[in-house]
């Protein structure tokens, strides 16, 4: 199940690949399984994980796989995909045209003054308008950067993104405000991962106020506590001067709004909106990762819920839910959110495709490298967590790590593919989509592409579309594992039912009797008795004198016929040896009526019985009984006694009923 899908802001690249891991396990939910033999102590879905993933990879007679069938359009919309992917990817490391964020700042005429002349529905992109000063040695006050404000340019980057710059960025802005403009107004720095967001806002050269902001700040002292890094100005009419000094560990992208407190409301409805409703989707997911655990006991399935948990959080810290909402006192934990998520993403992408290839049956040093890489990922997440490993660090680990899994899913799920198993299609459909999102987001943080809304919930999207058709592949796999079980059970039920039943008459044999007379003792009730009948055939070896052995078995499976045929569904019919036959019945009220059940099956044996066309033949029986509780509760008591009372018939001339005294 289940990918490492994490990703992290400020310039750790996700792993996208790690998604398809779950390629040849999963492709088998699209599969027929029918496996032979019996299965071990341990959970149905870890039993089918291992013989699925060995069937797979090794071609172990573990299960027999049926490749569905693929769809006619499928082929040709995965290479479509595929090739898109391939380009993405080719854009990562540098197409000629697309501009790099560490290009130069260009002189550029000097920017446009921005004039805000009314407040209806206003919520106004300032890019046009910013000027930027660099200041690589983090030295500038704005005091200084006041002085210097004439070497200040107009960026030649994409909107709103300087990509890894690892200095401080001023941002001058000037706007005139409107006698109907004025009042309360709010500049949204829309991108929550940025260490140091401080404002000086200036009035005919005076300082009128300055706002601090940034993820190392707590909730309590921030402006206000928001998603985003928001600041409440108050602009009365003439020309205002913002400038604003942006800092960060990582990407630096400055998307920027200025809006009023009603616009804002409206936008922050609708972001929180679809932030809710992605977090229910991964909440949702894991949830059932876990339901589905608990249910087949497989640990696949929670390898693939830390991935969904890792994912999950990633998110909801990129996009500022978790320090509105869960972390606001914990600026430090905010700002290693990121990097311990794609780390713990990446331990349950090696967890998972050890457990789901199966990878132990074929190689157990390279199921032992998995695990050690596991193990590693872990590791760094808890020191990066505990702070004695810095984010960069942390990063590293992830990049030299991140790409093995990859690389032993990608050949495994496109061979499956080209085998004709569909759910292998739709994984690699999966992951391609999602890393189209995780392009996205590797333009974006390396400063190639605007930080637009789109791109900046490109990832976002991207995960859910992949999730969902997740879910789809998952689904259908738990189908697989079910129906699988479900074979192994009936298999098992045929084996019994081939163990206790006597393979030439079709009647319980002697265990089968031992086996099912229990619950018929038990149910005995006073005022009524449980009868045990010994039927042993008269007459029955002339028969296989004189016409054969063959002749013989036809007469043995008739008269079982005629016994089950004189008794409810409810009593036993058994063939415990040669030509001797058992009958259980329950209910019966006295002696009486059991001597009638007797006599009725004599006379059900007694006639004719045709061996061959034309040739019939006579068999009769002389039948013992004990009854319960008077004459025991145990089977093994009552057989003996009944025999001594079907002894005693035959001593006294056969062809009849005799109670055990």
């Amino acid at each position: 199940m289940p990918q490492a899908r994490a990703a992290c802001h400020s310039g750790m690249l996700p792993q996208a690949g790690v998604d398809l891991l779950t390629a040849s396990a999963d492709a088998a939910s699209q599969c027929e399984l029918r496996c032979d033999g019996a299965w071990a102590d341990e959970g149905v879905g870890g039993q089918m994980s291992r013989a699925v993933g060995a069937g797979v990879i090794a071609g172990r007679p573990a299960g027999r796989v049926t490749a569905a069938l693929r769809p006619p359009w499928l082929p040709r919309l995965l290479r479509t995909i595929l090739l898109l992917g391939l380009l993405g990817v080719l854009g990562v490391f540098g197409v000629p045209g697309l501009p790099s964020a560490r290009a130069a700042l260009a002189p550029t005429s000097a920017p446009e003054l921005l004039r805000l002349d009314s407040r209806a529905g206003a919520a106004l992109e300032v890019w046009s308008g910013l000027k930027v000063l660099r200041d690589d040695g983090h030295a500038l006050d704005f005091s200084a950067a006041r002085a210097l404000r004439d070497r200040a340019e107009r960026p030649a980057v994409p909107l709103a993104n300087f990509g890894e710059h690892a200095g401080t960025l001023l941002l001058f802005l000037e706007v005139e405000i409107g006698p109907q403009a004025a009042g309360e107004w709010l500049l949204d720095v829309a991108y929550p991962a940025l260490d140091e967001v401080d404002l000086q806002v200036l009035r005919d050269g005076r300082e009128v106020a300055m706002l601090r902001n940034g993820d190392r700040l707590t909730g309590r002292e921030r402006p206000l506590l928001a998603r985003t890094h928001l600041m409440p100005l108050r602009l009365e009419p003439g020309r205002h001067e913002l400038i604003l000094r942006v800092r960060s560990s990582g990407s630096l992208i400055v998307p920027l709004r200025l809006m009023t407190p009603e616009m804002h409301r409206l936008h922050e409805e609708r972001a929180q909106l679809v932030q809710g409703l992605a977090t229910g989707v991964m909440l949702s997911l894991l949830l059932y990762s876990l339901a589905q655990w608990y249910s087949l006991r497989d640990r696949m399935f929670v390898y693939y819920g830390l991935s969904v948990l890792s994912l999950g959080l990633f998110q909801i810290a990129f996009q500022g839910v978790g320090m509105q909402h869960l972390w606001s006192e914990y600026p430090t934990l905010a700002e290693k959110m990121p990097p311990v998520c794609v780390l713990l993403g990446i331990t349950g992408t090696f967890l998972f495709i050890n457990r789901a290839l199966a990878i132990a049956e074929l190689s157990p040093r390279l199921s032992w490298a998995m695990k050690i890489g596991a193990l590693l990922c872990a590791g760094a997440a808890l020191l990066v967590l505990l702070g004695l490993l810095s984010y960069r660090d942390g990063q590293r680990i992830a990049k030299v790590l991140g790409q093995l899994p990859t690389l032993l899913a990608l050949p495994l799920a496109w061979r499956r593919w080209r085998q004709g198993d569909a759910a292998a299609g739709y994984i690699l459909a999966g992951w391609t989509v999602y890393t189209a999102g995780v392009l996205v987001l590797a333009l974006l943080i390396s400063g190639r592409l605007p930080a637009t809304p789109l791109v900046l919930h490109g990832f976002q999207i991207a995960s859910l579309a992949e999730m969902v058709m997740w879910l789809v592949v998952t689904g259908v796999r738990v189908a697989a594992l079910r129906r699988a079980a479900e074979r192994v059970r009936h298999d098992g039920e045929r084996l019994r039912l081939l163990a206790e039943t006597d393979a030439l008459t079709g009647a319980l044999n002697r265990r089968g009797l031992h086996q099912a007379a229990g619950p018929l003792l038990e149910r005995v009730r006073p005022g009524q008795a449980t009868v045990l009948f010994l039927l042993d055939l008269d007459g029955f070896k002339p028969v296989n004198d004189r016409f054969g052995h063959q002749a013989g078995d036809r007469v043995l499976v008739e008269v079982a016929r005629r016994l089950q045929a004189q008794v409810r569904q409810t009593d036993l019919v058994a063939r415990i040896g040669g030509d001797e036959f058992v009958v259980m019945a329950a209910g019966l009220p006295d002696e009486p009526a059991a001597l009638r059940l007797g006599q009725a099956l004599l006379d059900a044996i007694a006639p004719d019985i045709e061996v061959e066309p034309g040739q019939p033949c006579r068999v009769g029986a002389t039948i013992g009984l004990a009854m319960v509780p008077d004459d025991g509760r145990d089977i093994a008591v009552l057989l003996e006694r009944a025999d001594q009372a079907m002894y005693a018939g035959k001593q006294a001339g056969k062809r009849q009923v005799r109670r055990f005294t």
